[in-house]
């Protein structure tokens, strides 16, 4: 009665996956920002300033509204480019190898 140990066997999964490029959305909304903040520049040089309000606390409010409108325009644009890819997408065949020495080894190592 002699325990020799097993040779690791190899566990193969077949399955399919859609794959798609989707947009960072984060990028999108910053971009909006940014854009948000252009358009605060030009708004407070296009029109005078009044007495009541230095042109730094005329940018300061335009940048605030701007910022959090344009940023949510960016976020709805990135939302129609991802429906968008969703149309784009395709399918693949994904195979998933797995040996049954891995779970231990990769235990042992952190």
């Amino acid at each position: 009665m002699t325990d020799e140990p097993q040779a690791p066997r190899d566990e193969t999964e077949r399955v399919t996956a859609r794959v798609r490029r989707s947009p960072r959305i984060f990028n999108f909304v910053l971009a909006g920002v940014i854009v948000g903040a252009i358009v605060a520049l030009i708004l407070t040089f296009a029109f005078p300033a009044d007495g009541e309000f230095g042109p730094l606390q005329i940018f300061g409010f335009l940048l605030l509204i701007a910022a959090v409108v344009f940023g949510a325009a960016g976020a709805v644009v990135a939302l129609i480019v991802d429906r968008a890819s969703r149309r784009n997408a395709r399918e693949v065949e994904v195979v998933r190898q797995r040996e049954n020495g891995d779970d231990d080894e990769a235990g042992s190592q952190l």
